[in-house]
């Protein structure tokens, strides 16, 4: 099925944002870190044997990729789908894992989510931006250890501030992209509390340790207490865009 029109002028826009926080940031931690998280996946026992890299997707991002020849850039790869119900709707769960050493994207065609990174927008349904927050649940686990961030951005130059409110304003402008990038956000918020709760029954044990295993038993989350919050905020959604969302939701989940 043909991306949305719509879906893929917002892609356009993303993909021709090159935000940089700060210039060669990515030699401010030593090692890129931010293209292998090297230093996060040190501190785990099981989860660091593998050294692919795995990289969350927007629903339709995939698809953009590929139309423009882009997912080569991955090199040996595996695009992983799935789906996951919330009140009655099927939410896309994608991502690809790359093999590629250090930098799994190439720099100008790099997915929104290394745009964005080390930051993720906070967001109102309406779209509004209201602040921005550690993108990764590793920065979460990192603040609960009290160690000091293996990512060394702690700025943004003002040359860059246009490039990113652009970015989110061209997220908050679909209404479906805006949802997922707010889902992701609740989701990384329950993963963050429960290990802080895992963490305060037993503050000897390093919260990147409470999280794999957690992760690794499927115990990380309250999918009762999560799947709950994500209706209401489906909800929220259809209350405020009406048609629009629906349309747009029907038009990127066939």
């Amino acid at each position: 099925m043909p991306l949305p029109e719509d879906v893929r002028s917002a892609f356009t826009a993303i993909y021709s944002t090159d935000l940089v926080f700060e210039p060669d940031c990515w030699k401010l931690c030593g090692d890129a870190h931010c293209c292998s998280f090297t230093r996060h996946k040190a501190k785990f026992r099981l989860m660091a044997r593998d050294p692919a890299q795995e990289l969350p997707l927007l629903p339709g991002e995939w698809e953009f990729l590929c139309d423009n020849g882009w997912d080569k850039q991955f090199g040996e790869h595996e695009f992983r789908a799935g789906v996951h119900e919330v009140a009655g709707r099927r939410l896309r769960i994608e991502s690809v894992i790359s093999r590629r050493p250090m930098c799994v994207c190439d720099h100008g065609t790099r997915t929104t989510v290394c745009r964005l990174y080390p930051l993720v927008p906070q967001f109102e349904v309406s779209g509004r931006l209201a602040g921005t927050e550690p993108l990764s649940i590793y920065e979460e686990l990192e603040r609960l250890d009290g160690l000091p961030p293996a990512c060394q951005v702690n700025r943004l130059e003002f040359s860059q501030l246009n490039l990113l409110l652009h970015l989110t304003k061209t997220l908050a402008s679909h209404p479906v992209l805006l949802f997922y990038l707010m889902a992701y956000r609740v989701t990384k918020r329950h993963a963050a509390q429960s290990v802080a709760a895992k963490k305060a029954a037993a503050p000897e044990l390093s919260a990147f340790r409470l999280f794999e295993t957690a992760y690794l038993r499927r115990q990380l989350l309250d999918q009762t207490r999560l799947d709950q919050e994500l209706a209401e905020l489906l909800d929220a959604f259809a209350v405020f865009y009406g048609s629009r969302f629906e349309e747009s939701w029907n038009a990127l989940h066939p």
